[in-house]
């Protein structure tokens, strides 16, 4: 029997969660649409398909959560309103044996988030990015590129915070010399305007003897990096567009050589913590989703939506503060999901079960 029951419970939260699903991400291509229109209209009809359709893993990834939440809530909310957990109650199942499927549920929504981010994000990034570069093109414009780095000459590794095209000016920008496998000298500025042949001018920034531990400041600085700007936009490569994988690997890398990894530990991180929010607010959907007044189905979607809307305030907040340098990443990426999960366990523990 509770097998049987385990099965049903399972296949109508499946239900409302392909439904939520389907429904937000037809939402989401309906306003990319219309907001790209410049898209088909210069580039034609099958570059914009492209390009929404190159969006769709990630609008997934970011409604999984919430698809599970809202399942989680409907499912328990049409049980408890037709009264069967009463009957469950009295046959001696408990709300959390009951709900257990539920979880499963959302574990593997989290295992589906994982993947997407892994194989069909970057993917569909990348072919997002081509189209962006080809209307760029078309525009006689070039954005600019964020998190470059290379290698230079005499054993330099560069980093650039943020790449301008059109000026040839780089922002926040590192030069790590190194000897062998041991830096020996770390250059910080402000700003970088590129001046030819491989050679720039660095303003406002350090100089630091990593073997002598002494540091002086600057003004301007010019410096034969051996890098062009060519070079710099051929070389770019967006954190989005990398799998996992492939991020925390490149972030244990540059990690090691003395880079700037804060921004990409922040994407990773905030990307795990991501694929980990649909088993958070399952728990938060339980005990709301069970405690129905009256039978009001209007309370379900109302309270869904305040929770969803209070959520991506606390972590988008949690989030700017990672990027502006106030809290560490994993601090910034995780926090939140321990405190709304730390909100769903005091819930749950009150469900009478």
């Amino acid at each position: 029997m509770v097998r049987v029951l385990d099965r049903y419970v399972f296949s109508e939260g499946l239900k409302y969660f392909t439904l939520s699903l389907l429904t937000f991400l037809t939402l989401f291509a309906i306003i990319d649409m219309v907001s790209n229109l410049d898209i088909f209209m210069k580039l034609g009809f099958k570059a914009g398909i492209t390009y929404v359709l190159g969006r769709f893993p990630l609008y997934g990834v970011r409604v999984i959560p919430i698809a599970v939440l809202l399942s989680a809530m409907i499912t328990l909310s049409r049980f408890s309103s037709t009264s069967e957990l009463i009957v469950v109650k009295a046959l001696g199942i408990s709300i959390y044996r009951f709900s257990l499927p539920l979880i499963v549920l959302a574990l593997l929504a989290s295992t589906l988030s994982l993947t997407l981010q892994e194989k069909a994000v970057p993917a569909g990034l990348k072919r997002v990015k081509e189209v962006e570069a080809a209307l760029g093109k078309k525009r006689g414009e070039r954005a600019p590129v964020n998190g470059v780095w290379l290698k230079g000459s005499e054993n330099r590794f560069v980093f650039f915070w943020k790449f301008l095209p059109s000026k040839k000016e780089g922002r926040r920008i590192t030069v790590l010399k190194v000897e062998g496998i041991k830096p020996i000298e770390r250059i910080d500025a402000l700003k970088g305007v590129y001046e030819g042949r491989g050679r720039w001018k660095l303003e406002k920034g350090f100089v630091r003897e990593l073997s002598s531990l002494k540091s002086s400041e600057f003004k301007v600085k010019k410096v034969a990096l051996g890098i062009t700007p060519r070079e710099l936009l051929f070389s770019s490569v967006s954190p989005e567009s990398m799998g996992l994988l492939e991020l925390f690997l490149t972030v244990n890398r540059l990690s090691k050589i003395g880079y700037e990894t804060h921004y990409l530990s922040l994407e990773l991180y905030s990307r795990l913590a991501l694929s980990l929010l649909p088993l958070v607010v399952v728990i938060i959907g339980i005990p709301f989703g069970v405690y129905n007044p009256r039978n009001r189905k209007g309370y379900t979607l109302l309270f869904a939506a305040l929770l969803i809307v209070s959520m991506w305030v606390v972590i988008s907040l949690f989030l700017s503060l990672g990027k502006s340098g106030v809290l560490p990443p994993s601090y910034a990426a995780f926090a939140p999901l321990f405190m709304f999960g730390a909100a769903g366990l005091i819930l749950l523990g009150r469900v009478e079960t």
